[in-house]
């Protein structure tokens, strides 16, 4: 009758690896997770790599590969994150006027138009809407109709106009 062990054969060496616990590995996620927001947010999509990921964990390539197989699973898992990063800027407390102006002020905001750059560049660089940036603005989308009615969803479409123009400036 055959036990299963705790050791883990490493072929190419010949040498018993203990196997990681599941904490280890939720660790080693949100180790990369953490990376993987601020590196978004401060040197953007384009830029992030496995190699700088690699680098600012001290994770190897192939050890977030592992958990991370494609790029586009860092945005995936984050959607969550990322999404009440962008809500932590507006105002939903009060009317619709200063929920437009908490919008327009944040729009001097780095970390929200890092946020909003994020969410575009997902839009013009799939074929379709990018699973996070439809579930990002569906979200707001209901959230401002459910606080403000049609007029919140009007407005929202204004202020990502007016987004849009900032950010070609």
């Amino acid at each position: 009758m055959s036990m299963k062990s705790n050791l883990d054969i490493d072929v190419r060496q010949g040498e018993a690896m203990p196997k990681r616990s599941k904490e280890d590995t939720e660790i080693t996620v949100n180790n990369i997770m953490d990376v993987v927001v601020e590196q978004l947010l401060t040197i953007g999509y384009d830029k992030m790599s496995y190699t700088t990921l690699s680098q600012a964990t001290g994770i190897s390539r192939t050890g977030i590969s592992h958990h991370f197989p494609k790029k586009t699973d860092f945005t995936n898992a984050l959607d969550n994150r990322i999404f009440s990063l962008l809500l932590t800027h507006l105002n939903f407390e009060s009317d619709l006027k200063s929920f437009t102006q908490s919008w327009l002020s944040s729009l001097e905001a780095s970390q929200f138009m890092a946020i909003i750059r994020l969410m575009f560049h997902h839009l013009v660089m799939f074929d379709s809407a990018h699973e996070f940036t439809q579930k990002g603005m569906n979200r707001l989308t209901m959230q401002l109709k459910e606080r403000y009615g049609e007029a919140g969803k009007k407005e929202l479409e204004r202020l990502l106009g007016l987004t849009v123009m900032k950010l070609a400036c």
